[in-house]
C-alpha cells in the first residue's frame, strides 16, 4: 500500500441498486476511491440490504496496484462486516476466492490480524466511514 492511511482521501463513486444473492431483497452498493495525492491507493464498495436484519452491511476494500501492468500478487481484497458493535473482518467464501484469484489476492481474517496491514486497514475504514457522505 502507498500509505499508512492518514493521508488518504476518499472520492465517492457510483451507487448501484441490485438484488441480494441469497435472499433477493433490494441491495444498495456504493463505491468509492482511495487516493494519496495523485496516486490511487485502492477502492471500496459497501453493500447494504434493507429489510434483512440478518445481513450486515458489507464493505470490500481493494488495495494495491490496480494498473494494467500489475498482477494479482500486487492487489489485495479484504471483506469487512459492519456490525452494531463495530467492523469485523470476514473470510472470503471458497467460490469468491477462486473467482478473485486471477485478478487479486483475497485476504482472510488470519492473513490480516496481527500484521502491519491491520492498523492500516482500520485507519482506512475510519476514513471511509467518516468521509463518504452516503454511509
Amino acid at each position: 500500500m502507498f500509505s499508512d492511511g492518514t493521508d488518504v482521501t476518499v472520492r465517492e463513486g457510483e451507487v448501484e441498486h441490485t438484488s441480494c444473492n441469497c435472499c433477493g431483497k433490494l441491495t444498495t452498493v456504493v463505491s468509492g476511491y482511495l487516493d494519496v495525492g495523485d496516486k490511487s491507493a485502492g477502492w471500496y464498495t459497501v453493500g447494504v440490504t434493507l429489510d434483512a436484519p440478518n445481513h450486515l452491511p458489507l464493505c470490500r476494500v481493494y488495495i494495491g496496484d490496480w494498473s494494467q501492468e500489475a498482477g494479482p500478487d500486487e492487489r489485495w481484497g479484504i471483506r469487512i462486516g459492519i456490525a452494531p458493535d463495530g467492523p469485523q473482518l470476514l473470510d472470503w467464501s471458497t467460490d469468491e476466492a477462486a473467482e478473485a484469484k486471477p485478478v487479486f489476492t483475497p485476504l482472510n481474517r488470519l492473513q490480516v490480524l496481527g500484521t502491519p496491514l491491520e492498523p492500516q486497514l482500520w485507519k482506512l475504514m475510519d476514513k471511509i466511514i467518516g468521509s463518504d457522505s452516503r454511509l
